[in-house]
């Protein structure tokens, strides 16, 4: 009977010793970044210091890093490309209004990038601004222009709205639903939480879309920073440094100039999808037009109306300019008014403001225009 106890007590032990190993092997290799998901997901977005945050284990967060990286494959890198073109357009803007330069992430989860993408709701662009809401900002919205669709005029809109949001309301992730679902609504969801504007306790109170919508920004940011871990490839898209943009100021009919110059008619309404109406109207501020760069020379003559006239860019010398274009027997004012200097300056009406108009036009015709190739 001893024996048989010693031999019970014997086997009770070496089992006990067993399982206190193999816990302990356990803990020492449980949840390490490499074999938990979701640890690696959290140590990822922690070095993109986004200015807000959502736990890793969020499942509209899971669930759409998903349908970026998995599902939404082919969709996602044509996304991809499109951000190598965008993307420096965003981050100018950003830049310029004192922004952190991760909010060019928000138009990835507005639009994908899609210039011309118009939801149910009749928000559209890259920014799905709404029409009244773009109006507000000071862009045209109508059945001929619609600014919204405008790469440069809607990014700057959007940033300027978005650093009003985040100074009413201090917070970026009340920012960012007020840009969702309206300023109106984050006040309200702020009164029914007791006056509090700590964001979980405010979020549950929102529209059910602009709770998923930090979720979504993240989403955004962590698949455009990771996806070649996914095995995914941008898509080859024109890049902003292949574009040239010319400002155009009398009526412009777009498939003409696309004809007369050799460049594709769609292409040229793709990279200008505000003209609604493909062309663009007299305008005493100018539009943007948008044309592949090796196109640039045909563009401007076929605009100027004359071979060798270039506008000057912004930053070039424009005494030198001048001086090229008097060398040259090129009459900056002539050109601008449609008559000759000296004939203009001896008009009785005109010399009344002779001194103002003659400051006028010398900074016209060096800053404007124009010199001769």
């Amino acid at each position: 009977m001893s024996k048989l106890l010693k031999y019970l007590c014997l086997t009770l032990l070496l089992a006990m010793t067993v399982s206190a190993k193999a816990n302990s092997i356990e803990n020492s290799t449980s949840f390490s970044s490499d074999n938990d998901p979701t640890s690696e997901i959290s140590r990822r977005l922690a070095g993109l210091e986004l200015p807000l945050t959502t736990k890793a284990s969020d499942a509209h967060l899971q669930r759409k890093i998903n349908d970026y990286l998995d599902k939404g494959s082919h969709s996602t890198e044509r996304m991809l490309g499109r951000a190598n073109q965008y993307f420096p357009v965003f981050e100018y803007y950003l830049q310029k209004h004192d922004m952190p330069e991760s909010l060019k992430y928000l138009a990835v989860a507005e639009s994908m990038l899609v210039p011309g993408a118009v939801s149910s709701a009749r928000a559209a662009g890259l920014w799905q601004l709404m029409p009244s809401t773009a109006r507000a900002m000071g862009l045209r919205v109508d059945g001929v222009v619609d600014e919204r669709l405008d790469i440069y005029r809607s990014t700057e809109a959007a940033v300027i709205m978005l650093k009003a949001l985040h100074q009413q309301f201090g917070d970026w992730h009340l920012a960012m639903a007020a840009y969702n679902c309206g300023p109106g609504r984050v006040r309200r969801a702020i009164r029914a939480a007791g006056g509090h504007t700590y964001y979980p306790k405010v979020r549950r109170f929102l529209p059910k879309e602009s709770q998923k919508y930090v979720a979504a920004y993240v989403a955004a940011a962590y698949t455009v920073n990771y996806y070649d871990d996914y095995g995914l490839t941008p898509a080859s898209f024109l890049l902003e440094d292949s574009v040239a943009s010319l400002t155009v100021y009398r009526s412009l009919n777009l498939r003409r100039m696309a004809k007369a110059c050799g460049i594709p008619v769609a292409q040229v309404y793709k990279m200008n999808p505000s003209f609604v109406k493909a062309y663009v109207p007299r305008n005493r501020s100018g539009y943007r037009l948008r044309v592949p760069l090796e196109y640039k020379l045909q563009v401007q003559e076929y605009v100027w109306g004359q071979p060798n006239l270039v506008e000057l860019p912004q930053g070039d010398d424009p005494k030198l300019a001048a001086l090229v274009a008097n060398d040259l027997g090129f009459d900056a004012r002539s050109w601008l008014t449609g008559c000759y200097s000296h004939n203009l300056l001896s008009q009785p009406s005109i010399k009344m403001d002779n001194q103002i108009n003659n400051w006028n036009l010398k900074v016209e015709a060096e800053y404007r225009a124009v010199a001769m190739l």
